[in-house]
């Protein structure tokens, strides 16, 4: 045997003596290529394979494959990772940017108050006319730095509250003067927004208080073309949530109450959402410093207050972390948080705006989180374990008839998928030997799972109606494949029978017994089966017997001595055929 030398050449193909290919080296894969955006496919593709043999062209795809796999796998496991703090961060650049319009609100307050000085000290000089109603003005230009006494601020509040009244028609029927009670934020570039047809219908100022939010519609007045402002609702921060939606430019949204609002300019619309925020924040706040003045079922008027300050946190915080679970996949940690959650609202007897937002987040995330685990539990290839994991979890959801409806459908799917793969090769025996393995092995498996995961009691009755269907579909196939002959053999259906009754007696190991069952299903075809064999031999007989010549001829069976026609030992040996065939069958107990 001559010694061989080999060389690599410079397109990495391997040569060995008189340079002829022998084999191709592999083809390494440089990521980084790819992510060059001037790269040609095309042209790499090429070159990596101009001299490339089959064997290494499957090689270069097989490289591809596991590197899209690996890339892809990097890349969903780096978003999973990132995910809450992308949460978080988000809440950050929409916390910065409704910082930055406050200050903007801030610096057009200042130059409010300085051009109030100035109109304070030229009272003769005329001053241009504004949109907004000037309550600032009307009350800021008297503060001095030295006014940050708690008597000032009230009074700051009450000059606020007066001007309302006297700007805003019928506004006092709707705020009232509460110590504390003041004006955050004024907005006058709004429109009403019908919520059916989105069409604009009425320009609106709307009024953040500390408390409250007052809404206020423009209307024309009969002697001058100046519009008047006119109160038409209100309603409690704690009542209602004000959304921004974000899919429409300068567009905000009252909860529950469906209203809708458009703002001429992206600014108002995100200054107004910040200064809500901050106000609920601040109110969240105010009353984590007063935990000893909480009572739980205290208040006749069903406020927020009545809620443990840590639980509202906690509520409020809770469709974030439900969020991030559930994309993690940490189901566990999921179901656990809705628990705790219904434990929470259970311990409140009154409905307040939170407890209802919060039963709403907690319904939405359930039906989510239940869905994908149905959706896992559909699965045919899960082992027992993660079947009872996933439907542990659903039956804690409070999801127990769709987790059992879920995994009987897909037992079913399972019978029917491992029946198609059986191949019926002419023996009816064999066939049906098989088929009963397979269905009856199956039911009793599905038995145990189902025995070891719904131990409610109510549950049992679905399960015996799915074995009774299962039983259906297996005498249906066991009827087309030994009833529906023109040749019947009596031998052929005592031999099904008797397959189908040894695999149906595992099922008495989990406590099912079908033999009733079976007894119904095949009652008729075996009785049918017996009065189309008499039929035909009775037309047997009347054949035989019409031909007879009445020849007198001598039978062994009857014996020696006996002499009969030859049409009397065909009827006796046609008899004792006909019932040892019965006999066959009526061993076996079934009718």
């Amino acid at each position: 045997m001559s010694n061989t030398t080999t060389a690599t050449s410079t397109n990495g193909t391997v040569r060995g003596q008189g340079n002829l290919p022998l084999a191709n080296a592999p083809v390494v894969l440089d990521l980084h290529r790819f992510a060059d955006d001037s790269m040609k496919p095309e042209e790499y593709v090429t070159r990596s394979l101009s001299d490339t043999n089959e064997e290494g062209i499957r090689s270069f795809h097989k490289s591809l494959v596991e590197a899209k796999q690996v890339v892809g796998g990097d890349l969903q496991r780096n978003v999973y990772r990132n995910y809450t703090e992308f949460v978080t961060i988000s809440k950050e650049v929409s916390n910065l940017d409704g910082d930055v319009f406050r200050l903007k609100g801030y610096i057009n307050e200042l130059k409010s108050i300085w051009e109030g000085f100035v109109e304070e000290t030229n009272p003769s000089e005329d001053t241009k006319p504004t949109e907004s109603l000037g309550l600032n003005k009307a009350v800021l230009p008297q503060r001095k730095h030295t006014d940050i006494m708690n008597t000032d601020l009230q009074s700051i509040y009450r000059a606020q509250i007066s001007a309302l009244w006297d700007n805003v028609e019928g506004s006092q029927r709707f705020v009232t003067y509460t110590p504390g009670r003041h004006i955050i934020r004024e907005c006058v570039n709004f429109m009403d927004i019908n919520p059916k047809t989105l069409q604009p219908r009425v320009p609106i100022h709307i009024f953040l208080l500390n408390d409250c939010l007052l809404i206020a519609s423009r209307k024309k007045r009969s002697a001058t073309s100046r519009y008047k402002l006119v109160a038409d609702f209100c309603w409690s921060l704690e009542d209602a949530s004000i959304i921004d939606l974000k899919d429409s430019q300068g567009t905000i949204s009252v909860y529950p109450n469906t209203f809708i609002f458009r703002s001429e300019k992206q600014e108002e619309k995100y200054a107004l959402l910040h200064a809500y925020r901050r106000t609920m924040d601040e109110n969240d706040d105010r009353q984590d410093d007063q935990p000893n003045s909480y009572t739980r079922n205290h208040g006749k008027d069903g406020n927020d207050t009545e809620i443990n300050p840590s639980d509202q946190k906690w509520l409020k915080s809770l469709p974030d972390e439900l969020e991030v679970a559930i994309a993690l996949r940490q189901f566990e940690n999921a179901v656990k948080d809705i628990e705790q959650a219904r434990n929470v609202l259970i311990s409140y007897k009154k409905d307040t705006p939170l407890l209802k937002e919060s039963k709403r987040q907690i319904e939405k995330y359930t039906e989510s989180l239940s869905s994908i685990i149905s959706h896992d539990l559909s699965n045919i290839l899960l082992t027992k374990l993660q079947f009872q994991r996933l439907v542990n979890w659903l039956l804690r959801l409070g999801k127990g008839e769709e987790a059992r409806e879920v995994f009987l459908n897909t037992r079913s799917l399972i019978i029917k998928k491992r029946i198609r793969q059986l191949t019926f090769e002419g023996d009816s025996t064999t066939y049906i030997n098989e088929l009963a393995l397979v269905v009856f092995t199956l039911v009793r498996n599905t038995c145990e799972w189902y025995r070891d995961s719904f131990k409610q009691n109510e549950m049992a009755s679905r399960f015996i109606t799915w074995v009774r269907e299962q039983t259906e579909i297996y005498a249906d196939i066991y009827k087309r494949q030994v009833f529906n002959h023109s040749q019947l053999n009596c031998q052929i259906i005592a031999d099904c029978f008797k397959s189908t009754l040894d695999q149906c007696s595992i099922l008495r190991k989990v406590g099912l017994d079908l033999k009733f069952l079976l007894e119904d299903f095949f009652l008729e075809n075996v009785r049918e089966t017996i009065l189309a064999y008499e039929k035909r031999c009775v037309e047997k007989v009347e054949k035989f017997v019409s031909t007879d010549n009445f020849n007198i001829v001598s039978s062994q069976n009857l014996g020696a001595d006996v002499r009969v026609t030859s049409s009397v030992v065909t009827f006796y040996n046609m008899l004792v055929k006909f019932v040892n065939d019965i006999c066959l069958i009526a061993k076996l107990q079934v009718s």
